[in-house]
């Protein structure tokens, strides 16, 4: 399925991140500087590669880090050339042939051949939804970034006033935090699609929430299916309401100001509008290549 995110690819929660490169091994601006930061011990293969001519346009180079593969996707020949169009269906083309043998189960792809590419994405967007939306793995492009939720500086407050916090590892936690959640905002909340007011109180028994128009009730066997779907991936507003479709941006809303929650906004390709949607935040590591089965050649 292929979903567009506002998010950075950095930030994706995908088994993959693809890497736009040239194929004279330099890693200067845009998003490649950005692999490079995150994954230094990639840049001598990468370099490597190029210098011995085996990268270049409908090649693609897989790198296994820690925390995440990362698909060197070549979208210019020299940094100083802009990308051409042919070699991203080129680069996609090979995608399709081959993400089964590289056991690639999930992947997000930023612009491909745009901004220091300069490519028009109005060009790119029909071309990369042609080749990857009929794939059966989870696949994402991060067309722009969106910020949804509170400011950066609100989020800094919140997140102090928490100070270290235990993963969502277990149904116990998720209650405790939203507790605290309630508790440091005085019940007083607006949801993020709107901003119309609403009020919060979570007890043993219920999450109730209240607004000038509704008032709803979420037991505890509905918030621990939120729960595990929050766990397992994205969850939408449908989500957050479980069994009370009306409850679900509120509770969406409420769930964003969790310490290690993200808000973002996603759409399906060929269906509907933009909505907001939550994910578990990932903190990532600065990785190196793991032992033994490290890939260094090309696809051919």
């Amino acid at each position: 399925m292929l979903t567009y995110r506002r998010t950075s690819v950095m930030d994706s929660p995908a088994q993959t991140l693809v890497n736009t490169v040239n194929c004279v091994g330099v890693m200067g601006k845009g998003i490649a500087k950005a692999f490079r930061d995150r994954y230094p011990a990639m840049f001598a293969p990468y370099k490597r590669l190029c210098d011995e001519k085996l990268l270049q346009p409908g090649k693609l180079w897989l790198w296994q880090g820690e925390d995440h593969a990362v698909l060197n996707f070549p979208t210019k020949v020299h940094w100083r050339n802009p990308s051409r169009i042919e070699w991203i269906e080129e680069g996609l083309q090979k995608f399709i042939e081959s993400y089964e043998a590289q056991r690639i189960t999930s992947i997000s792809f930023p612009r491909l051949g745009c901004g220091n590419g300069g490519l028009d994405w109005d060009d790119v967007r029909p071309l990369m939804e042609r080749y990857l939306a009929p794939l059966p793995i989870d696949i994402f492009i991060h067309d722009y970034e969106k910020p949804i939720g509170l400011p950066e500086h609100r989020e800094a407050d919140l997140a102090e006033r928490f100070g270290d916090v235990s993963p969502l590892l277990v149904f116990e936690d998720f209650l405790s935090q939203m507790k605290e959640v309630i508790e440091v905002s005085g019940g007083r909340f607006a949801m993020l699609n709107s901003q119309r007011q609403f009020s919060a109180n979570l007890d043993d028994s219920a999450l109730r929430l209240t607004a000038e128009d509704r008032n709803s009730e979420l037991e505890m066997e509905a918030l621990r299916g939120v729960w595990l779907s929050l766990s397992a991936g994205l969850v939408t507003t449908r989500d957050a309401g479980w069994s009370d479709a009306k409850s679900g941006p509120m509770v969406l809303s409420l769930l964003s100001l969790l310490p290690q929650v993200r808000a973002l906004e996603i759409q399906k390709a060929h269906h509907g509008d933009a909505e907001i949607a939550l994910e578990l935040k990932r903190y990532p590591t600065t990785a190196t290549p793991a032992s033994g089965g490290q890939q260094e050649m090309a696809w051919g």
